[in-house]
């Protein structure tokens, strides 16, 4: 593996940066664009200003484009207006620190993140359920979430 190093807050990452790259340019939508509902718009008019620029710098040092999202899906509209996002990327490597899957008694999974923001949260785990790469051995999947206003034109009920 062509390994690169990271250091990320609590966690240390290793990122076979050259095989995570090839495969971000390989893929030609996020799962955002390949949905195309209104959630996913809302989403995608907003994903400049998603991501913390220390986000949007440790996917550059992991070889991840964070413009192509591999899944992001609209779990609730909260009382104050905001909608609640969990979605994730992977990166083709490993990782030392925290996993934030916390399994469930009766079987499946939850996520404990780390808040970044007041409006976004990070963690890692692995999976390779679904997954652009071809290999889906040795996936670290970067789970998030997020709070956005709604900006489209009509709001989706």
């Amino acid at each position: 593996m062509n390994e690169t190093q990271v250091k990320y807050r609590e966690w240390e990452l290793y990122s076979d940066k050259k095989i995570t790259e090839h495969t971000y340019k390989e893929f030609e939508n996020s799962g955002a664009e390949s949905c195309g509902c209104d959630y996913c718009k809302n989403f995608i008019i907003q994903r400049e200003s998603v991501y913390p620029d220390e986000i949007k710098k440790l996917f550059e040092e992991l070889g991840i484009d964070y413009k192509k999202e591999i899944d992001v899906s609209e779990l609730a509209r909260l009382e104050n207006g905001l909608h609640y996002y969990n979605g994730w990327f992977q990166f083709k490597g490993d990782f030392k620190g925290k996993d934030c899957t916390i399994p469930l008694k009766d079987g499946g999974h939850t996520v404990d993140l780390t808040k970044i923001t007041d409006n976004f949260s990070i963690g890692f785990r692995y999976d390779n359920s679904i997954t652009p790469f071809k290999d889906k051995s040795g996936l670290v999947q970067i789970e998030f979430d997020c709070y956005l206003p709604w900006v489209l034109e009509n709001e989706t009920e």
